[in-house]
């Protein structure tokens, strides 16, 4: 059984670490990319420039999750045992429940089977490497290398590190880099009205996984349901399922775990649905292992061991969200605060020398560190000035990663001490493993939940108390600068609408004020054509309706 049991520990760490490494967006400790790094692409002519940086969407869960996740989780499960006793034969739901599964799921699949594509390729075809010392940059529209150092020399070759050496027929030259441009990314801006906008970035891996998906999808559905087929649906459902739904703080992602907890002990242990409804229904929503065949035991029907995808999905939102953490603590660590005082001095320092400015990181502007007049004393601090680390990309970069063993600049954000993601994946594979020795010991089915979870969140909250950072890991919220940001532009709503009808109320007025002594001067041409101006710049709501009136007064 151990090689059952290492395939199923191996195979549940996949879509936990690649979920939540495809989850990485920018944290609240970063300042948000100029829109000038945003746009770079053509002009630099690099495939890495090409690509857009998008961020991550993911769905915060609130503490509510808590209550109504596990109850709507029970009232489901319920419902699919009462419909399997009903119907006494699950081979109808199962078709139904597996269909959604294929509308659904598949585009979890095409995801899942994209990205890998991606990293597969960024191995083939990596942005830039390293040979003898020297990181070369393949350049996307000249076809050829630069030496960063260097740029005279300039190398041909497609290939990347010491392959980039080995003599290529000019044909093979130009074959690879077709498919090197092969990469470029097609992108789709449509927008209706003012209602919808939507970006579809299309590219060869894109098609291609919808090509392998597609066969796959119809296969299960209308063919046979191997168990290799459903480990691949219900991997790509996890996969998915960890970038779109995450808790948004710690203390809520251990209350939404401790909740689903009490949900698994009690329809494992004192009602019969939970097993009945895995081993009833054959669809996706659980992973498959075969026992070795026994040539001494004949059988027609292979034995399989069975983990349930909650099992999965649910502690790796919560390892997620700890991955997501490191990397909050990774650039808040490299934040700094600039003290601000009246008389332009503090400790003896020049303003434009900030205090415990963090090194790479440029200080604040002459401007920014200026205070604002008042009556306050001269020498009173004001509130500091914090400076935020640039954020740089944290996804993808692992061909590049791997070809400049970490040297080049453009992948130096997705480095970074990853303490507690690698404790939370410990935990879980502690937990996985205690639950496996039980149920081999007790030989009955075990709620998975009632070991991951403690492993997990010890593990997690065990952490941060060893390190002292109990205070920054609670204070750690992802949806605060979204809500921030929503209150700034509640405000500027606000304001923009009161201003704008205070601006529509006084052109009303200072156009009929114009208008009225404008027809006292109807022989006068420069008037009539001011009152057009008048009324066209009235119309408008705009500030020139004063300027203007005053001249009037004035020529009156």
């Amino acid at each position: 059984m151990l090689p059952v049991y290492f395939h199923m520990v191996i195979t549940s760490l996949i879509p936990i670490f690649a979920g939540a490494h495809s989850s990485l967006a920018r944290p609240p400790s970063a300042a948000k990319p100029s829109k000038t790094n945003k746009k770079a692409g053509p002009e630099d002519g690099t495939e890495d420039d090409l690509q857009e940086d998008t961020e991550s969407k993911i769905e915060g869960l609130s503490a509510s999750a808590a209550i109504w996740f596990p109850i709507a989780a029970g009232c489901t499960l319920a419902g699919l045992d009462f419909i399997i006793k009903w119907l006494e034969d699950p081979a109808m739901l199962s078709t139904v429940i597996n269909a959604y599964f294929g509308i659904v799921g598949g585009f979890g699949v095409v995801q899942m089977f994209k990205d890998s594509l991606d990293v597969a390729t960024s191995y083939m075809f990596p942005s830039s490497y390293l040979y003898h010392g020297q990181i070369w940059k393949f350049e996307y529209i000249n076809r050829n290398a630069v030496c960063q150092k260097d740029p005279d020399q300039i190398w041909q070759s497609p290939l990347p590190g010491r392959l980039s050496r080995l003599p290529l027929p000019s044909f093979v030259q130009r074959f690879i880099w077709a498919l090197r441009s092969s990469k470029s990314t097609l992108c789709i801006r449509t927008i209706v009205g003012s209602l919808s906008k939507a970006h579809i970035h299309i590219t060869p891996t894109t098609v291609l996984s919808y090509f392998i998906a597609l066969p796959i999808l119809v296969y299960y559905n209308f063919v046979a349901r191997p168990w290799y087929l459903t480990n691949i649906l219900g991997l790509a459902f996890a996969y998915g399922s960890l970038q779109l739904i995450s808790p948004t703080t710690p203390s809520v992602g251990t209350m939404i775990l401790g909740a689903l907890l009490l949900y698994d002990v009690y329809f494992v242990f004192f009602t019969p649905m939970m097993v009945t409804v895995a081993k009833q229904l054959d669809i996706p929503a659980k992973l498959l292992f075969p026992h070795p065949t026994d040539p001494s035991k004949p059988s027609k029907k292979r034995q399989l061991s069975m983990l349930g995808l909650g099992d999965v999905a649910l502690p790796g939102m919560m390892i997620g969200f700890a991955l997501r953490l490191d990397l909050y603590l990774h650039y808040l660590r490299q934040q700094s605060q600039h003290p601000i005082v009246k008389d332009g001095k503090t400790d003896g320092e020049d303003r434009e020398s900030p205090v415990d400015a963090a090194p790479g990181i440029e200080p604040p502007s002459k401007e920014q560190m200026e205070s604002s007049p008042g009556e306050d004393a001269p020498n009173e601090p004001s509130t500091p000035v914090v400076t935020k680390p640039p954020f740089s990309r944290a996804t993808g970069h692992w061909g590049t990663r791997f070809w400049t063993s970490s040297l080049d600049p453009s992948v130096r954000g997705a480095i970074f001490p990853k303490t507690y993601f690698t404790a939370s994946m410990i935990g879980y594979v502690a937990g996985l493993v205690i639950t496996l020795v039980v149920s081999q010991t007790i030989r009955k089915a075990q709620p998975a939940l009632l070991y991951l979870v403690p492993c997990v969140l010890l593990a997690f909250w065990g952490t941060a108390v060893v390190r002292g950072e109990v205070r920054q890991v609670w204070s750690f919220d992802e949806s605060a600068e979204a809500q921030e940001e929503e209150k700034e532009k509640a405000k500027k709503d606000e304001v923009a609408k009161k201003l704008g009808k205070e601006e529509t109320d006084k052109a009303k007025k200072v156009e009929k004020t114009v208008a009225g002594r404008v027809e006292r001067h109807e022989s006068t041409t420069d008037f009539f054509s001011l009152d057009v101006k008048l009324g066209w710049t009235c119309f408008n709501g705009t500030r020139q309706c004063e300027r203007m009136a005053k001249e009037v007064n004035e020529s009156k």
